[in-house]
């Protein structure tokens, strides 16, 4: 599969079987979340590792949109260094793009996975700090379950020209 077909093809699994997830696969998933673009370099970002089913369990009962945790084999919780930000704010932007690059690494290593938001809700926050030990001065964004599906979802064709605008936005796209 190349990239555009990766980034095409890739969907939301909110479902998965048993079947384990390969160190070798999480590093390579990992490895790709550390390529991500940052603002200034400033390359912030930490990751948590788990695959520990009573957190797993715990998340898919505390979590309003954290139920498929509960099959997930792994997860990825994107966090970041707040005193490597340099540039105020953009610690968001950062982590977003190493969000990204997992789901998209994992879809092409044939891995489900699913994006669960933690920032901005405080209470999603809060949860995560305590659940996984942050300390302070390190802020969550998202939680990536992962896992294998039998049978993955049928790619969509989302493309729609009344969504792009040419030179201005009183222009419509040809």
């Amino acid at each position: 599969m190349n990239t555009i077909e990766t980034i095409l093809s890739r969907r939301s699994i909110r479902n998965f079987n048993d079947k384990n997830i390969s160190k070798e696969d999480i590093n390579t998933i990992l490895s790709c979340a550390m390529n991500a673009p940052t603002a200034r370099n400033q390359q912030g970002f930490r990751f948590v590792v788990v695959d520990d089913k009573k957190i797993f369990d715990n998340i898919s009962q505390t979590l309003e949109h954290g139920k498929m945790c509960k099959s997930a084999n792994k997860a990825v919780l994107v966090c970041y260094e707040i005193k490597d930000e340099t540039s105020e704010l953009y610690w968001v932007q950062d982590a977003s793009a190493a969000t990204q690059n997992i789901l998209l690494s994992a879809a092409y290593l044939g891995i489900g996975s699913v994006w669960v938001a933690i920032h901005p809700r405080e209470s999603k926050i809060n949860f995560i700090k305590e659940q996984f030990d942050l300390p302070e001065n390190i802020k969550p964004l998202s939680l990536i379950a992962l896992g294998y599906k039998d049978d993955f979802l049928k790619k969509l064709d989302r493309f729609d020209t009344n969504k792009i605008k040419y030179n201005s936005w009183n222009t419509n796209w040809q």
